[in-house]
């Protein structure tokens, strides 16, 4: 498909690519649920890119931290100067052993006198039991006062739930600071085929500023976990005006009162947008790429909800395994992503250490085709995974040269980067060498690496830091990579122990 067709169809992802250039803020924020006890702990967690990434000089760090009813309990402000953050809540808040269980919400935002360019910062949260992790990055957000606010109900769904003993999907919601608008929800419980299972409108009042609620779905619905498709799913109408209502979500653990956490994607049922179509016999490249990884160590599930606009995509694996390219196509695939025919589909990667790209190279086409990634350690008996919201490289994904993000080394973790670069030009199909900086709280670590072109590779954290880091316990660390040129380079970081436990996300 040549460049003269392409330049007369501009989806709205090329649109907001394409307009990122031209951003100005002063302010980005993040809005995280907080569960502070005797064994929980939440720490909020960011690499100081603003001053890595964009030679930013001025950069401040507030977090507000309410109560349930939208009660102001802590207030906390400091300059960012570290390259490596790492705050805890429960010290913010001085928490007791004897003190009550707090459930809230801490709104962050950085703010500076330079342009910080995006309204959402690129923070992580790191949700803790004990010895229990799980992480997720920054999903909603309260607007600027300077943005557009009109009343509106967002649908919020696409996370994986445990309908298991002793276990409880849960989602999180909170006002902004407009009165008497989250009054009421609507939530459903939908069938692998988006037949509805159960369905439910509350009455949730939150009608003062920052009221917050975290919300377990075995205390609204009376259901017995075997009776429920273990593949259903849960959507939720929000009503929003002055927020980003993306939910932290995910699945609770009550023995262990550990928060298996993600976050939430709107429904895109409505969101008519689609790449040009592609005509196999004038370009065999891929206008849309899953990039998959997974190691021994893992088995790796990919879940794609019935969420996505009508859509019908075809094309083709290929299958390889890390510092190798990848060019010849095996297995082809054909499904309906979106519409009312659409199913919930899995696809299962057993452990080894391979490397796949799904390539769409047909069809009518959404731009966004989420994907989640649901990592889980072989052999354990555990019922710890995790569920890591993405979606698939399209011809308009921007190339770029830096990644950055986090893990855990110590206390039994391992912590490995899985980095890939498929792409649909020559330009970024290339190979490309970068330069590894982990960051710890005491000492940097500093390594080279070279990404295949069409291929990928794998880090292992662990064995690039020395005795200087306390391997006793665990230690949340930040890394960021530099790369010499432009790929498009997709990154998850995984952090888990051999018994059973895991995390982790894709790189920013």
């Amino acid at each position: 498909m040549g460049n003269k067709f392409i330049s007369k169809i501009h989806p709205k992802m090329a649109l907001g690519y394409k307009g990122v250039n031209k951003n100005y803020s002063n302010r980005s924020s993040c809005v995280f649920p907080i569960l502070i006890s005797e064994c929980n702990d939440v720490n909020i967690v960011f690499l100081n890119y603003w001053s890595l990434k964009n030679n930013l000089k001025s950069v401040i760090c507030n977090m507000r931290i309410y109560d349930t009813e939208g009660v102001l309990k802590e207030f906390f402000t400091k300059k960012i100067v570290d390259s490596h953050n790492n705050f805890s809540i429960k010290s913010i808040v001085n928490f007791h052993q004897d003190s009550k269980d707090f459930i809230g919400i801490v709104n962050i935002e950085i703010v500076s006198e330079e342009n910080l360019s995006f309204t959402f910062p690129a923070i992580t949260a790191f949700y803790s039991s004990r010895n229990n992790f799980s992480a997720v990055h920054a999903a909603g957000r309260i607007k600027n006062t300077e943005e557009s606010k009109y009343f509106g109900v967002i649908r919020e769904t696409n996370w994986t739930c445990k309908w298991e003993k002793g276990i409880t999907p849960f989602f999180s919601i909170f006002n902004g600071a407009c009165n008497g608008i989250l009054d009421k929800l609507n939530i459903k419980i939908r069938n692998p085929d988006k037949s509805i299972l159960r369905e439910k409108s509350i009455q949730i009042d939150l009608l003062k500023p920052f009221q917050n609620r975290l919300i377990f779905l075995d205390e609204l619905f009376d259901y017995d976990v075997n009776a429920i498709n273990s593949e259903a799913y849960v959507e939720v109408d929000i009503p929003c005006l002055d927020i980003f209502p993306r939910m932290i979500c995910g699945n609770y653990h009550k023995s262990d009162k550990f928060l298996e956490v993600t976050h939430s994607f709107e429904d895109q049922e409505n969101n008519l947008d689609y790449l040009p179509e592609n005509k196999v016999e004038e370009d065999n490249l891929s206008y849309s790429i899953n990039p998959i990884a997974t190691i021994k160590d893992l088995n790796l599930e990919l879940m794609y909800f019935p969420t996505n606009c009508v859509g019908r995509v075809k094309g083709y694996w290929r299958t390889g395994t890390y510092n190798q390219s990848l060019y010849n196509h095996d297995d082809s695939f054909d499904w309906i992503c979106g519409g009312e025919d659409s199913n919930l589909k899995k696809i299962k990667i057993n452990n080894s250490n391979v490397v796949k790209a799904l390539d769409i190279i047909e069809g009518r086409i959404p731009t966004r085709i989420n994907t989640n990634y649901i990592y889980k350690v072989v052999k354990s008996s555990l019922s710890y995974s995790t569920d890591i919201a993405a979606g698939h490289v399209t011809k308009y994904f921007p190339p770029k040269k830096r990644s950055w993000g986090h893990g855990i080394i110590g206390g039994g973790y391992i912590s490995v980067l899985l980095m890939t670069s498929f792409a649909q030009d020559d330009s970024t199909r290339i190979e490309s060498k970068g330069k590894l900086v982990i960051y710890t709280n005491k000492k940097e670590y500093i390594s080279f690496h070279t990404i295949p072109k069409e291929g990928a590779i794998k880090i292992n954290l662990n064995e690039l830091v020395d005795d200087n880091l306390d391997i006793k316990k665990p230690n949340i660390i930040s890394w960021f990579y530099d790369q010499e040129e432009r790929t498009k380079l997709m990154t998850y970081w995984i952090s888990y122990t051999p018994s059973g436990q895991i995390t982790g996300d894709h790189a920013f």
